[in-house]
């Protein structure tokens, strides 16, 4: 009886070792190849359960369905970042950046950065990995900026020139407060599929909860808010989109493998321009200038990466 006794335990601790290994290879199951990178089943989940909590969104089989594709996408993205980021030698530790990041995290989930980790190990997800995330992606505009800095040239003395003449001829100035929401996809039946998505989801539960839960940009975390943004600041195309919408509205802009959706918040006009800190003005339009074009060559240089690398979904 006692040697019945010891097969039996073998034979569980057996089968315990076999569904402990079969577990294993599900989580480390390939689901994407990515040049020499690859995207485990893990990575996906665990991408999945992220958006969802930073979204403020249940662990539901529909919304893990909604975003599934998305998650892919984005996944894929960072691969292609990090492969790209391996030619060169980059030592930044974002110890700062990540920090604030955390911050506005954790004041978005009402915890503190003390607690967050805690939050994810309680939804089941691996903090590690979020980290390991933004901090690819603070890799990444760093070497996007050294790579593309010098490519900028904004004629500073043409943008306070204007600045001057709208003064001088007592003109108002047009400023609005828009959101976004940022989006990238691999093909043309994605792209369709995620606007038409997003759509729906805009009108179901508004453009801000939509931005925590698709948007690509850092501004997702505080629902897509740019805040004011001066007219002479935005390009001509984005410009004539949001004069053609009304307060309340939003408007699609797209390009090869990018879609921008801009919310116009409210909008106004600096009649007293007697007392206007041109200065100040033309230094928040260079800015805003140089940002987009930063992001243009980030879009332009990810695009590339991407056409000349091999990317298997399995």
């Amino acid at each position: 009886m006692n040697s019945l006794f010891k097969i039996i335990i073998k034979f569980l601790f057996i089968i315990l070792i076999l569904n402990n290994n079969l577990f294993a290879q599900n989580k480390t199951r390939i689901v994407a190849k990515v040049g020499s990178e690859i995207v485990t089943s893990f990575e996906l989940e665990n991408k999945i359960k992220t958006t969802l909590l930073l979204a403020g969104e249940e662990l539901s089989q529909k919304n893990i369905n909604s975003i599934k594709n998305l998650s892919m996408t984005t996944l894929i993205n960072l691969k292609l970042k990090r492969e790209e980021l391996k030619k060169y030698d980059l030592k930044y530790d974002h110890f700062e950046r990540t920090k604030n990041h955390l911050r506005m995290v954790s004041t978005k989930l009402n915890t503190n950065t003390n607690e967050l980790e805690n939050l994810f190990t309680k939804n089941k997800i691996d903090f590690n990995e979020y980290l390991s995330e933004i901090k690819t992606e603070f890799s990444w505009q760093n070497l996007i900026y050294q790579i593309y800095a010098k490519k900028i040239d904004i004629d500073e003395k043409q943008v306070l020139k204007e600045l001057n003449s709208v003064v001088k001829e007592q003109k108002s100035i047009e400023e609005f407060n828009l959101s976004e929401i940022e989006l990238n996809f691999v093909n043309l039946d994605e792209k369709n599929r995620i606007i038409d998505e997003v759509k729906m989801h805009i009108d179901k539960y508004g453009f801000d909860k939509s931005a925590n839960k698709y948007s690509v940009s850092n501004t997702s975390l505080d629902g897509g808010k740019l805040g004011w943004t001066n007219s002479n600041s935005l390009s001509k195309s984005i410009y004539q989109a949001i004069r053609e919408i009304d307060v309340g509205e939003y408007t699609l802009i797209t390009s090869s493998n990018n879609v921008l959706f801009l919310k116009l918040n409210s909008k106004r006009y600096k009649e007293n321009l007697n007392n206007l800190d041109t200065e100040k003005l033309k230094s928040s339009i260079i800015n805003k200038q140089k940002t987009d074009l930063l992001n243009m060559y980030s879009n332009t240089h990810l695009s590339l990466k991407k056409n000349n690398t091999l990317i298997e979904i399995k």
